[in-house]
């Protein structure tokens, strides 16, 4: 029996984390036997984008799967800040990859965004990461088809029924904070002046009773009401 190689690219800062999905992939091999995978990993975006350069150097390598970590360390220039920018480049290089995001429970901020910017195939909660999760995923994506785990399904529906609504630039923003970039740098990324870009940060901290002038408060007091 010819198998088909099937070449997968794992990036998390973690190293307990690549182990852990590194041995479920293995699992899924031997469940189905038609694959050979040929796992690659990256902790940071430095070594993703080396790696990435090396593969695509080869003009007979690709990477068919990618599971990638929203959360990477960002790099010393601060050009590249979340694994949303990494499934952007990824997708550039390789068109016909298919982009696994996995996310932390409390980065419901990030949904929205994903969804609209990367259009990801698939997308996880790292709450519901377990063997039988990766395996659904990778053979949904592998189809062709969507995959949410449940917890994204349920923040995606808390999400469509609330009556509360921020106005996009204000997600935007946020989504922005949240990643990490200054806000002497935000007018860099939003079409607003730094006098406006305090307004609406004012009036957000009016809004969600944040009193104490600290951004990572606001984003968290807008995460754990489920307005994002």
């Amino acid at each position: 029996m010819i198998k088909k190689n099937l070449n997968i690219f794992l990036v998390d800062d973690h190293p307990s984390v690549i182990e852990a999905y590194s041995n479920f992939l293995k699992q899924f091999e031997i469940m189905n036997p038609n694959f050979k995978l040929n796992i690659s990993t990256a902790m940071c975006f430095d070594s993703a984008t080396n790696a990435i350069s090396k593969i695509h150097q080869n003009k007979n390598d690709t990477i068919d799967v990618a599971l990638i970590d929203m959360r990477l360390p960002r790099l010393q220039n601060g050009k590249y800040s979340s694994g949303e920018d990494l499934c952007i480049i990824l997708k550039k290089i390789f068109p016909k990859i298919k982009t696994i995001i996995i996310t932390g429970h409390y980065e419901t901020l990030i949904l929205s965004n994903v969804l609209q910017n990367v259009n990801p195939d698939a997308m996880i909660l790292k709450g519901d990461v377990q063997s039988k999760i990766i395996f659904d995923a990778l053979t949904k994506v592998l189809k062709n088809e969507p995959y949410y785990s449940i917890s994204v399904l349920n923040l995606l529906r808390k999400k469509i029924s609330s009556n509360i609504s921020i106005e996009p630039v204000d997600k935007l923003m946020l989504y922005e904070l949240w990643k990490g970039t200054k806000t002497k740098d935000l007018v860099n990324h939003l079409p607003l002046s730094m006098g406006a870009i305090e307004k609406r940060k004012r009036n957000l901290r009016l809004k969600f009773s944040a009193n104490q002038k600290d951004d990572d408060m606001l984003i968290n007091l807008i995460l754990e009401k489920g307005f994002l």
